[in-house]
């Protein structure tokens, strides 16, 4: 299997365990709303956010920059990333699960149109995708990598109770 299909799967462990870590640290509220952080200036992004997201595009164009991948390649998978651990946070945090995956239910994301129960950013990030694929000399393995990555998606989605049980029951066993 070539290299870059494997990048794939590391990419959505990442940013699945990453959106996991994001569950531990904020608990039920979601956007970093409890959290000593303040506002930056851009947008609803605050320094928690820009320091998150600075630690994710660093680290994934590093380790695959090294890799002599070219820029759209790395672009990618940091799209790839965001939107998985985005999408991951909702559908594992036993707060808000996959049910509640709605513009009505998530404050931060509800000022921007919805298409198809999804918010327009998901769309625009999927796109992009799409054309940095079929524009990239490395089109074949960026869709078996986006395959690879929707299919860990898809099983996550699918173990995400047992994921929603196991928090509540082991948070409720630490009050």
């Amino acid at each position: 299997m070539n290299n870059i299909i494997h990048h794939g799967a590391f990419i959505a462990f990442y940013a699945i365990l990453y959106s996991m870590l994001e569950i531990e640290i904020e608990g039920n509220v979601g956007w970093a709303k409890n959290l000593p952080t303040v506002a930056s200036g851009i947008g609803q992004f605050t320094i928690y956010h820009l320091l998150m997201n600075f630690i994710v595009i660093m680290t994934i164009s590093y380790a695959l920059y090294s890799k002599n991948y070219s820029k759209w390649v790395i672009l990618f998978f940091i799209i790839a990333w965001f939107l998985i651990e985005d999408f991951m946070w909702f559908c594992l945090s036993p707060f808000y699960t996959l049910k509640k995956y709605t513009r009505d239910n998530i404050s931060w994301h509800s000022n921007q149109p919805w298409i198809l129960n999804s918010p327009l950013h998901n769309w625009i990030g999927l796109i992009s995708m799409f054309f940095i694929a079929i524009f990239s000399e490395k089109t074949n393995v960026l869709f078996q990598s986006f395959i690879i990555m929707s299919g860990i998606v898809l099983g996550v989605i699918i173990l995400s109770p047992i994921y929603h049980d196991w928090y509540i029951h082991s948070h409720n066993k630490h009050k």
